[in-house]
């Protein structure tokens, strides 16, 4: 919210740093408040020194942000630099005013056919990239739009070390739409011309997104993009078969956002009479992605979220309406009449696009905004946990839970700890030991198949399996309704485990409990809990079939990266019984829960957490 991070004295820092040079842009999100500000002035700037008509939409209203570096001109001029238009799918807009932005800039620009290119080779997204970017020695910002998502995020996480290498500039990557899942760069034209109608006010905004909620991209990009407007009131607009996700209506509440519910123009515009938003935008309907529709159903729902002519005298004065393009030439939601109206505001954020496009690049390329603010550094706790390398004492120091990785926390020795279970002491059991490893409580579970599995992919996982050793599956002596895995492994060097193997160790048989025995004796006793993030294992992939991580796409340099977040219902996994956690991939985003990363189905089945 606007006031809430007190925008309006935002300036730059003096000393040349980087700013949004070489970043990549998936989500909104990845602009910070202050850039997104600094990018909307200096594009009003822009446009207002290149407009020859002497609008009054805001032209003496206060700027967004102070613009220390106005005197710099935009134009980048070096054509060592390049913009790459990746489209593999079909744009005209989008592509064109990008196109002509960064011709604009004087850098090379180059289109990559997707139909004719390696790509039909079955050459992946990632050595297409690596081959591209090497081609210019300056600066290369790649614009991408791709049936597959999350392809920017991961292009983020794979590219440096390989610019690196040959001594070249970080390369960009920008998300001009991927999937069904988000677009960035068509949010931040909306955001700025919304600005523009509003006289660059940000004190409020009340806004009706109107049709196919359920598909629309710029739709769900709404939860970021808005969050720079001080008090926003959201009317959502749609019946239930293309209804705005759960997900993005709980995201919208909780950044504060007033939310209401309605399920066509109709009912919305008696319903709410004299309180009608200031701001319509049109989501055309996307009825191929609704699964099987009988015909008067899509009748139907067309007619539930089209503007009928008639009703143009219920509209509050200054309305303005937005709508997604190409439009339904045959079944239009917002009527050709209306393409003469003041109330027609789809024109202009073509035009807008063009000079904020122009400011974006040239932020890419460090030539503008190089004293913004960055993103603080990583805690010492994040780095600790991503030291992959790094050898963890198990059994001397480190004994205080402040300095131990946020899946791991230490464990009261007791005199139980040295107790002998007379089922384990025998021939063959899994204690007790002199000297060695014991891992206890793995896949805790009614079901002790569920425990063999997890005591399999211990093994094989950590390469266990070279070791000399026994494991079992017992009661729970706490809850002997449970059953549990042990693995007991003698003489091994505890002294060599990496935080690598623990976070490991963690991520397939979360809850277990570590022990480290020397001289028949407990020295270190650790229980370890869901790491933060599981990645870069056998066995995980994200479940969307659309994910750039998904092996159904080929992709096969993408390693599969799970982020832990807190429980939130999503539309994604309907009838979901709610839990501590959620795993979202860190391509797409899209939720899991913890059985479900495994393409194993029964690896994690009946596991019991706690």
């Amino acid at each position: 919210m606007a006031d809430a991070v007190s925008l309006s004295t935002v300036s730059l820092q003096e000393g040349g740093g980087q700013g949004v040079a070489g970043r990549s842009i998936q989500v909104v999100s990845d602009l910070s408040p202050q850039e997104q500000l600094y990018l909307y002035e200096r594009a009003r700037r822009l446009k207002a020194r290149h407009s020859n008509s002497q609008e009054a939409d805001g032209a003496t209203a206060p700027p967004l942000c102070a613009v220390e570096d106005a005197d710099t001109p935009e134009q980048v001029a070096d054509p060592d630099s390049t913009v790459y238009l990746l489209f593999m799918e079909g744009s005209t807009r989008t592509k064109e005013s990008l196109r002509n932005a960064a011709t604009y800039h004087g850098v090379k620009v180059n289109e990559f056919q997707a139909e004719t290119s390696s790509f039909q080779k079955n050459e992946t997204i990632t050595d297409t990239i690596k081959m591209l970017s090497v081609y210019s020695t300056g600066r290369s910002v790649f614009v991408i739009r791709s049936p597959i998502e999350g392809v920017c995020r991961w292009l983020q996480t794979a590219m440096p070390k390989h610019t690196d290498r040959f001594g070249l500039p970080t390369s960009a990557f920008v998300n001009a739409g991927d999937g069904r899942y988000t677009h960035p760069m068509g949010e931040i034209v909306d955001v700025f011309t919304i600005l523009e109608q509003l006289r660059w006010s940000r004190a409020s905004l009340h806004i009706a997104l109107v049709g196919d909620l359920a598909h629309g991209r710029t739709a769900h990009t709404k939860v970021d993009g808005l969050k720079i407007f001080g008090e926003v009131r959201v009317d959502l607009v749609a019946p239930e078969a293309i209804a705005y996700p759960v997900e993005y209506k709980a995201k919208m509440r909780s950044n504060g956002f007033d939310v209401r519910e309605f399920d066509s123009v109709e009912q919305y515009l008696e319903s709410s009479a004299g309180n009608l938003a200031q701001v319509w935008y049109f989501y055309r309907p996307q009825f191929d992605r609704c699964g099987d529709l009988a015909p008067n159903a899509v009748s139907k729902l067309q007619d539930m979220v089209t503007f009928r002519a008639e009703w143009e005298d219920r509209l509050p004065q200054d309305v303005r309406f937005f709508q997604t393009l190409p439009r339904d030439k045959e079944h239009p939601i917002v009527p050709l009449a209306f393409d003469a109206l003041p109330l027609n505001t789809w024109d202009r954020v073509a035009n807008d696009s063009y000079y904020l496009h122009i400011v974006f690049l040239s932020m890419l390329f460090g030539r503008v905004g190089r004293g913004l603010p960055v993103a603080a550094p990583p805690s010492a706790c994040q780095e600790l946990e991503l030291r992959a390398d790094g050898v963890y004492p198990l059994a001397r120091g480190f004994r205080g839970s402040e300095q131990l990785p946020s899946f791991m926390e230490p464990a009261s020795l007791s005199t139980k700890d040295h107790r002998r279970q007379p089922e384990r002491a025998r021939p063959g059991g899994a204690v007790p030991l002199k000297d060695g490893l014991v891992v206890d409580h793995i896949g805790r579970s009614c079901d002790a198949q569920s425990c063999w599995r997890s005591l399999r992919m211990v093994r094989t996982v950590l390469g266990w399996s070279k070791h000399v050793g026994s494991e079992g599956v017992y009661n729970s002596t706490s809850q002997p309704s449970l059953r549990k895995g042990i693995i007991s492994l003698p003489n091994f060097d505890f002294e060599t485990v990496s935080l690598a193997d623990l976070q490991v160790l963690a991520s397939v048989a979360p809850g277990c409990t570590v022990n480290a025995i020397t001289a028949s004796a407990v020295a270190g006793k650790y229980r370890l809990g869901l790491p933060e993030r599981i990645y870069n294992l056998p066995s995980t992939r994200c479940k969307n079939a659309l994910c750039v991580s998904n092996p159904q796409n080929r992709q096969r340099d993408v390693v599969a990266l799970f982020e832990r977040a807190a429980f939130y219902e999503t539309s994604a996994l309907p009838g979901c019984k709610a839990g501590d956690y959620l795993f979202l991939c860190k391509y797409c985003q899209w939720p899991h829960q913890y059985n479900d990363i495994w393409t194993d189905s029964q690896a994690g089945r009946g596991l019991q957490h706690g």
